[in-house]
């Protein structure tokens, strides 16, 4: 039986045991970003073995030393943790784009980016 919250993810092809950070400080200094409107994110996740692994997320909620962040493994698991405001960057729409293409299935490229390069968005 799976484990929740989940401590492993597969990402790429690879398993990867990370250690679920936890959020630091009172529940009151929460803030939340606008449902739907999360920002896209880099972040170094921290694993078991030691060392990160970087994962394209988005941004959910923060406090004054901390960001929570959500993402998806290859088989679309929602995996979520609190880092560090130190593991977390923002990501441009041309960033997000071509992780979303490397992660798509090979076969539905063409449908979701037709012609186009990935990272070269329409304006």
């Amino acid at each position: 039986m799976p484990t929740y919250p989940p401590t492993s993810f597969l990402l790429d092809g690879a398993t990867y045991e990370f250690t679920h950070p936890e959020r630091v400080g009172p529940h009151e200094d929460i803030r939340s970003w606008e449902l739907g409107h999360y920002p896209k994110v880099h972040a170094q996740v921290p694993l078991k073995a030691g060392g990160t692994v970087a994962v394209y997320a988005e941004a959910t909620q923060w406090n004054k030393t901390q960001i929570s962040v959500q993402w998806y493994d290859d088989d679309k698991v929602s995996l979520t943790a609190w880092l560090s405001r130190e593991k977390v960057r923002p990501v441009t729409n041309s960033e997000w784009d071509i992780d979303e293409y490397n992660r798509c299935p090979e076969w539905l490229r063409s449908v979701q980016w037709g012609k186009r390069p990935p990272g070269f968005l329409p304006e």
